[in-house]
């Protein structure tokens, strides 16, 4: 066989596989898998449908044997049609489940999408939150630092101060000066002139004490 007498690409059966369908991609066969089957809801629907068609085949053939002399009765055409009807339901019932099924399913689908939007969302603010502290760590952990560089500086310059000297005391004690005699010439007429001198309050034995400046006779006038 020459490269141009070779079928085109595609699904044929093989014989080196019993027959089951496999892939040609040109030159050479692929040993792949055959398509999907249908699911479950989907193989029934197909059983259910081939089983109508087939009821209405073998009504027609019974209908149409009647009309050539068949032995057939009206009464087995009466019951492949009742058949036919009970299985026109359940595939009817088989599409409303499949329906609500796939109403489900898309029910379903949202519901994991905005679990999803909802967990990719907390991740991100823990992402952020996680960012902070090593930010603020960070920024304490320069603070602290700074601190640390601070108290060695003090403490250096600390080191740095002369320790001050007792104060020297003088051998010489310093003469005090006697207190000047009071005056027994001073007089105040009243404590306005008391207090114009920078007298008041004039104590009993100062100059210029007398009872007129003190009224309650407490010892201290001008007050």
């Amino acid at each position: 066989m020459t490269q141009s007498k070779l079928p085109a690409a595609g699904w044929y059966p093989a014989e080196h596989a019993g027959g089951e369908q496999r892939y040609w991609d040109g030159t050479a066969w692929v040993d792949t898998p055959a398509p999907v089957t249908p699911s479950f809801m989907q193989r029934t629907l197909t059983r259910k449908t081939g089983a109508i068609v087939a009821g209405a085949a073998l009504i027609a053939g019974v209908l149409m044997g009647a009309g050539v002399g068949s032995s057939g009765s009206q009464s087995q055409v009466t019951s492949l049609k009742s058949e036919v009807v009970s299985l026109q339901s359940d595939v009817s019932e088989a599409k409303t489940t499949v329906d609500d099924s796939g109403a489900k399913l898309t029910a379903a689908d949202k519901e994991r999408d905005a679990a999803k939007a909802e967990r990719d969302s907390a991740v991100s603010e823990r992402d952020t939150a996680k960012a902070r502290v090593v930010e603020l760590e960070a920024a304490a952990t320069a603070a602290q630092a700074e601190l640390d560089k601070r108290a060695a500086q003090i403490t250096d310059l600390q080191s740095k101060v002369p320790q001050s000297s007792a104060p020297v005391q003088s051998s010489a004690p310093v003469a005090s000066s006697a207190p000047a005699a009071p005056s027994k010439d001073v007089y105040y007429k009243n404590c306005a002139a008391a207090r114009a001198a920078g007298a008041a309050p004039v104590h009993r034995g100062d100059p210029g004490y007398g009872s007129h400046l003190d009224r309650d006779n407490d010892g201290i006038g001008c007050e």
